[in-house]
């Protein structure tokens, strides 16, 4: 129910209702379903970087991977940010970059430590880059 409501707020005022409801610092990702082959999306908090945005694939902490993850089978994926929608490509960070990213994550959004605590799973994080 609370990603339902994300997207639509996102959806419909990015800038405004959006960030008052949920913060700043949250993009939209689109992802076409491996199964189901319908588009997906779904709100994840993000960080800037040199070429682009971070993203974890956190799922809260929980030791499944989450579906956004592996819906990522292509890069036919579309990112909106600030209310600016873009076709985006995306790369998996490497094990040992992990860190500076994950840094960058924290100080957006704290709880993400938390994560990390909870689960077993190396958490994977994704940057995606504007093409």
């Amino acid at each position: 129910m609370i990603t339902f409501l994300h997207v639509k707020s996102i959806k419909f005022n990015h800038s405004k209702i959006g960030n008052f409801l949920i913060g700043s610092h949250i993009l939209l990702l689109e992802t076409r379903g491996v199964v189901t082959n319908k588009i997906r999306k779904t709100p994840l908090t993000y960080a800037k970087t040199e070429k682009g945005y971070v993203v974890a694939a956190s799922y809260g902490g929980r030791d499944e991977t989450p579906q956004w993850f592996n819906n990522l089978q292509d890069n036919l994926n579309y990112i909106t940010v600030e209310n600016i929608r873009m076709r985006v490509k995306h790369e998996i960070i490497p094990l040992e970059d992990r860190k500076t990213y994950w840094d960058e994550l924290v100080k957006v959004y704290k709880t993400f430590d938390q994560y990390k605590e909870r689960t077993e799973r190396d958490i994977p994080l994704v940057e995606f880059i504007k093409v």
